[in-house]
């Protein structure tokens, strides 16, 4: 099964072009990424070092060339070369321009997080998946920690809060919630599914403190049923990710061991290329960006409690 990449402006794609193609080669997986094709405009800011470098883009094209993957042209000569797609280039504002020709077509179309930075773009890349019957996700490598799995439902009962924190890492490009936020917050969605509930973030309220290479963000999540979850994204801090659960019967709590994790991303989406099934649900992404974008606006409004819109 071909799989064409989209955007070569970020360490993923020469990433996951050469984790698929080795399990290619190794027999596990019938995906192979073939073809890649590079939209440009590859300049955005990291709060630790000037424009992005030309350097590193060259060297990211040179790596995913040298794993197999022939850059082309145009998206049409990219489209008709393979049979899925990955769209990675690194600003979550171009997601939709650059997912609608894959969907239109009814081609799975995986989309990097985060899945876009606006809730109508997100809602419309829902509603053309459900139009062309496209299969479709985005996902954090969060979603995919060993951690999660391991947690005792029966153990913990009745899930009642969730205290879950990450590295806040900001770009100026996508401020705020956009580019480190969406790590955690899907990290909490993650829990929450695998302990029996569902999304249904009502409002959420957010704080951030410090400088872009310094504080944190602050967010509190309520949800329709009464749950609640605070995430602290912290930029001074380890670099480190974890949780702890509480819940009516027990707590537990644990940090994420990094080292299976973009392992198990890569599974996730070579299964979801190979037998139709996506590891989480596209409208659950969606509230995701929507819990991210009312996130940004209380932090505007310096913390005021912003409501969450329902995602059907």
């Amino acid at each position: 099964m071909r799989i064409g990449a989209i955007g070569i402006d970020s360490s993923h794609t020469p990433v996951f072009t050469n984790r698929i193609n080795t399990l290619h080669k190794e027999g596990k997986t019938k995906c192979q990424v073939t073809h890649f094709w590079d939209p440009g405009n590859h300049e955005w800011q990291h709060p630790d070092g000037p424009v992005q470098s030309a350097k590193d883009v060259a060297k990211w094209r040179e790596d995913t060339i040298k794993d197999g993957a022939k850059q082309v042209d145009t998206i049409d000569d990219l489209l008709k070369n393979v049979d899925g797609v990955m769209v990675l280039n690194i600003s979550g504002h171009r997601h939709l321009e650059l997912s609608v020709p894959s969907l239109a077509r009814g081609m799975p179309t995986y989309i990097d997080k985060p899945l876009t930075c606006s809730i109508d773009q997100a809602k419309a890349l829902l509603a053309m998946s459900r139009q062309y019957k496209a299969r479709c996700y985005s996902a954090s490598s969060l979603r995919f920690v060993t951690e999660i799995p391991k947690l005792d439902k029966e153990k913990i009962g009745n899930v009642i809060a969730i205290d879950a924190f990450g590295n806040g890492e900001v770009m100026d490009i996508m401020p705020g919630l956009w580019h480190y936020g969406c790590h955690s917050i899907e990290m909490v969605d993650a829990i929450f599914a695998h302990l029996g509930h569902g999304g249904g973030v009502k409002r959420v309220s957010a704080i951030a403190s410090g400088t872009n290479t310094t504080g944190y963000h602050l967010l509190d999540m309520e949800y329709r049923d009464g749950r609640i979850a605070r995430i602290r994204c912290d930029r001074n801090g380890a670099w480190a990710f974890g949780a702890t659960v509480h819940g009516s019967k027990g707590i537990q709590q644990f940090v994420v061991d990094f080292a299976p994790v973009y392992t198990r991303l890569v599974e996730g989406m070579v299964k979801f290329f190979e037998n139709g099934t996506a590891p989480v649900n596209l409208r659950d992404i969606v509230e995701n960006v929507a819990v991210m974008q009312c996130g940004n606006e209380s932090i505007a409004q310096g913390g005021n409690w912003v409501e969450v819109p329902v995602v059907e």
